[in-house]
């Protein structure tokens, strides 16, 4: 039972005679008490509320810390619960003195992401970095390093995101590296996320992610033209990126992205590696997937369908979302594309299938060139190396054929300039 002061008998505590009040406790103010024992002994006690549970925490001997330093551990811990993430002071005092002798996995993985990040080239691999380690390694946050086993990552990180196939082998990577600058630091002896010997043993092989290369669903290109023509009649500025997606067979982040000033509608030219630049984040190639600059020849489709879009522009973005803060939102043209098609198993990704079965079936274009209207740049690190030309005149020619193709025109001879 906690002691307590007569009822009539009320002594406020100071500085002065807080080492020499009778045995009782003796409300402080702040949430802090003083509890002086029947044999004597005194020490200070913090009560409070937190999820609606009472608790209290100990500040220390009234002999070892002055009333003036557990008035301000008080004032310190009501700070903690009055703030925007509420945490509870008794479990931050705790992970403090945890961490003292060995750092805690949530401070050590994010100075870890915030110096790995530097090395990552576009803001999507940063941000999909930042949500591993920070919402998905989330029940490690607390542990300290040396604390954490191989069955810690497998229950309460792994197993939840097993059926994520490239996410779960992503975060096996960074958890590894994060592990192994653990070891350089002298926090661990060994890697508990060592895939061959730690996680595999018991996880079994990681199951591959299929013979095609992610699940992009494509229309058959024989019912490409029917769907343009539906797709013409929406009014919907949904559309009209969809319908750019589709006839330059650019990527959904490229055409979210797409800007007037990247545009040259007079030659029919977009410059996709500009949008780094108009940024002001890097020196090109910023806008595109890998490494390269990208110039696309727009077709004459294209070209008058980006016309009518100028003349109604209200910002540099050509596709801006309802707030006027920047593009669309990355699921607007796919529901579109669902809406129209009447399939919801298509993803606009597949649209490029589309495009590749068609140059596959139906003409005789170079591959090489193919692959490069899709802007995959063929050969080994040491023929690319060799590679700069653009092929822009080869290009134009495949991108007009296949947008006359996707819009049911008759096909025309290619007046080509030097310029294009």
């Amino acid at each position: 039972m906690p002691l307590r002061t007569e009822p009539n008998k009320k002594i406020t505590i100071t500085s002065k005679n807080y080492l020499t009040v009778p045995a009782g406790e003796y409300a402080c103010g702040n949430g802090l008490y003083l509890i002086v024992a029947p044999s004597g002994g005194r020490r200070w006690l913090f009560k409070y509320q937190y999820t609606k549970l009472k608790k209290s925490m100990g500040l220390g001997s009234a002999k070892l810390v002055s009333f003036a330093k557990a008035k301000d551990g008080a004032i310190d811990a009501r700070r903690l619960l009055a703030g925007h993430n509420k945490t509870d002071p008794r479990e931050h005092r705790d992970d403090q003195r945890r961490a003292a002798a060995c750092p805690l996995f949530g401070p050590y993985a994010t100075a870890w992401r915030e110096t790995y990040q530097k090395s990552l080239k576009h803001k999507s691999s940063r941000n999909k970095l930042k949500r591993q380690i920070e919402v998905l390694c989330a029940p490690l946050r607390k542990m300290r390093l040396d604390e954490i086993t191989t069955d810690h990552i497998i229950k309460l990180v792994l197993d939840p995101i097993r059926h994520q196939v490239e996410n779960a082998r992503d975060i096996r990577q960074r958890l590894k590296l994060i592990f192994d600058c653990a070891i350089g630091d002298n926090h661990r002896k060994d890697n508990p996320a060592d895939y061959q010997t730690r996680l595999r043993p018991r996880m079994g092989k990681a199951p591959k992610r299929g013979k095609v290369r992610g699940p992009h669903k494509p229309i058959a290109y024989r019912d490409l033209p029917a769907f343009m023509q539906t797709l013409a009649t929406s009014p919907d500025l949904s559309a009209r990126a969809l319908e750019i997606a589709i006839l330059t067979v650019a990527r959904t982040a490229e055409i979210l992205n797409m800007q007037w000033p990247q545009l040259d509608l007079d030659r029919g030219l977009w410059d996709v590696s500009t949008i780094g630049i108009l940024l002001g984040e890097t020196d090109g190639g910023e806008g595109t997937k890998n490494e390269y600059d990208k110039k696309t020849p727009l077709p004459r489709q294209a070209v008058a369908i980006l016309r009518k879009l100028y003349e109604n522009r209200i910002s540099d973005d050509v596709f801006p979302g309802r707030a006027l803060r920047g593009p669309m939102s990355n699921m607007t043209m796919l529901k579109k594309l669902k809406e129209v098609s009447g399939d919801p198993t298509l993803t606009v990704h597949g649209l490029r299938g589309t495009f590749r079965t068609w140059a596959q079936d139906e003409t005789d274009y170079e591959e090489e060139i193919v692959e490069h209207c899709m802007h995959h740049i063929t050969g080994d690190d040491a023929e690319k190396a060799y590679k700069h030309g653009e092929a822009l005149k080869k290009r134009r020619a495949v991108l007009q054929a296949w947008a006359d193709f996707a819009t049911n025109a008759p096909a025309q001879v290619i007046a080509l300039d030097r310029a294009s």
